[in-house]
Order: C-alpha cells, then structure tokens, then sequence
C-alpha cells in the first residue's frame, strides 16, 4: 500500500510565529501557554493574503491542556561540537516554566538576544505535538541551544491579539 501525505493540505495557524520573541509561559490547570510578541515585516512574504491575515497582531499565546503528563517532557539540546556530538536532557513542564520564565526574564533585562519559536509538529494519531524554541541557556554548566517541548494532547489553540 502506498499513502500519499500532501505538505500543503496540512496547514498549523502559527501564522508569522516564526522567529517570534517568547515573553513568558505559564502552566496552570494542565493548560501550558506559550506568550509570544509578534512582530511583521511585509518583506518576507510574498502571499499577500497571509500577510494580511496576520499584519495587526502583536502577541501570540500558543495554547495546550496536556492530556497525560506522564507523556510530556521537555527536552534541551546543545549544538553539535567539532566531532558531531551533542548533550540532552529532560526535564519536566513545571521545571521548564521555572527556567523559562527566570531567563526569558533576565535576557530582556539584559537586552540579550530572546528565547524564539522555531516551529511546531504535529502526530495526530499518537496525540503527539512538539513545539520547537531556539534558546540560549545555561543550565548546570552546559550551553543549551535548542528546546523541544514534547506534549500529549488533544488540541492547541494559537490565540492571536
């Protein structure tokens, strides 16, 4: 048997979240949002419709009830050094929007380069959804550089402003 999967007929609404600053997560009720400042530069995009979809928002809040968190962790990559290795590792939500919050906090302080949204994949079939940041973190001595939230759930809601 042979499945055909049609790259554009899937289509996530993160809209111009990408390269977007992340400002703040919070995690109550098993419901993780993920608040990001948009900013639009017509430039790099060359469909208008979808530029003027999107041109007037200034915020994103990226929205998931995690169904079993015994499913979702967070995971922290370094980049490749110069013999193609890298460090991992796990931690959970709630450490994670400890972290998060403490940095995102300092680097804006600092006027630090921001934590950004990178992008967002999806397995329906296995309620599978990871979202994917570009960070810069120290975190018990080891530079992390990449972030893959890894989260069970039904549905997510990308609730622009």
């Amino acid at each position: 048997m042979t499945e055909k999967y049609i790259m554009s007929e899937h289509n996530i609404p993160d809209g111009i979240l990408h390269d977007q600053d992340l400002y703040n997560v919070s995690y109550h009720d098993n419901v993780l949002t993920l608040s990001f400042e948009t900013h639009f530069y017509p430039q790099d995009y060359t469909d208008t419709t979808f530029a003027e979809k999107y041109k007037n928002f200034t915020k994103c809040h990226l929205k998931c009830k995690l169904e079993d968190e015994l499913f979702c962790d967070v995971h922290l990559e370094t980049s490749l050094d110069k013999n193609n290795n890298y460090k991992g590792k796990i931690i959970s939500v709630e450490e994670f929007t400890e972290i998060a919050n403490k940095e995102v906090k300092k680097r804006k302080e600092k006027n630090y380069w921001a934590w950004e949204y990178g992008n967002t994949n999806v397995s329906p079939n296995i309620r599978c959804l990871a979202i994917e940041l570009h960070i810069w973190l120290k975190y018990k001595r080891v530079v992390y550089t990449n972030c893959i939230l890894v989260l069970n759930t039904n549905e997510i809601e990308f609730v622009w402003e």
